[in-house]
């Protein structure tokens, strides 16, 4: 209750509450001084009240207001500073991803969306960098961080605005799709393994390749976000196993194949006329 008198997130609610509260002041200090002539001055309060009022009330006004302005003033920066820190507590500080507790608020805040009758299922894919402590010992850990802000992009640049993506540590990577269904999860986490298979990051006159295994899981709307990383992390161990540079799920049946040469639906190409990059 308090915040909403006081506190202002933006310049039309500043004007506002300044105007709010510096006519308050003015009726207030015009009521105080009418009762306070009434009782020690009572003859100049029969003669002159009307003016004494428009008096007081116009000079209250005029010394309120600019006080009154610079608290509202003080209390927007305050709120935007706020909001800046809160952004980046949830925001990886060296990719600008979402981080691992953003992405469990996205997810808790999905089930508690109502039901929307849609029964397409979101999933949630996990991307580990093959040998990446290789790359660290072999060219040094500033490639490494360079490696990790290239990858970061790759994979943002590869998924619908509507997702989510976050680095949920070391080189590993998370990404929150909403309403992919089981095919659109296969070639959702396919386009991005097959990016990254693609991409040639350049640091200091080299050029540093990576892989990455992919995990998955279907998520049903209410399940937990423990249950459902473990199931996608699961699947990442089995790709992994499985020679690197691949792709499994969890809990779906073989309908496709882990390397390029899957059929790609083009609907569900963020490059096409409704997709674009999510950060």
């Amino acid at each position: 209750m308090i915040e909403r008198l006081f506190i202002v997130n933006d310049i039309s609610a500043a004007f506002r509450k300044t105007l709010l509260w510096s006519l308050v002041i003015a009726f207030v200090s015009v009521i105080v001084t009418q009762l306070m002539y009434n009782w020690y001055f009572p003859e100049i309060a029969a003669n002159h009240g009307k003016e004494l009022r428009i008096f007081g009330f116009f000079v209250t006004m005029a010394i309120a207001t600019p006080f009154v302005g610079l608290f509202a003033y003080m209390s927007l920066k305050m709120s935007a500073f706020n909001a800046h820190l809160r952004e980046m507590a949830h925001r990886d500080g060296l990719t600008g991803l979402l981080n691992r507790t953003a992405l469990e608020e996205k997810i808790h805040r999905r089930n508690a969306e109502p039901d929307d009758g849609n029964p397409t299922e979101d999933a949630l894919i996990i991307i580990d960098i093959d040998h990446f402590k290789t790359i660290n010992d072999t060219h040094g850990h500033a490639a490494g961080d360079h490696v990790l802000r290239m990858v970061s992009v790759c994979i943002a640049g590869n998924v619908f605005e509507r997702d989510h993506v976050a680095r949920i540590g070391g080189e590993e990577f998370g990404v929150f799709l909403i309403n992919a269904g089981a095919s659109g999860a296969v070639i959702a986490a396919e386009r991005i393994r097959a990016a990254l298979e693609d991409c040639k990051t350049h640091y200091e006159g080299e050029i540093i390749k990576v892989t990455a295994s992919v995990g998955g899981a279907l998520y049903p709307r209410g399940a937990s976000y423990q249950t459902i990383y473990q199931g996608a992390d699961f699947a990442l161990y089995r790709a992994k196993r499985g020679g690197r540079n691949g792709c499994e799920f969890n809990g779906l049946p073989a309908i496709w194949h882990s390397r390029a040469d899957s059929a790609m639906d083009p609907d569900l190409d963020p490059k096409s006329e409704n997709g674009s990059n999510a950060a």
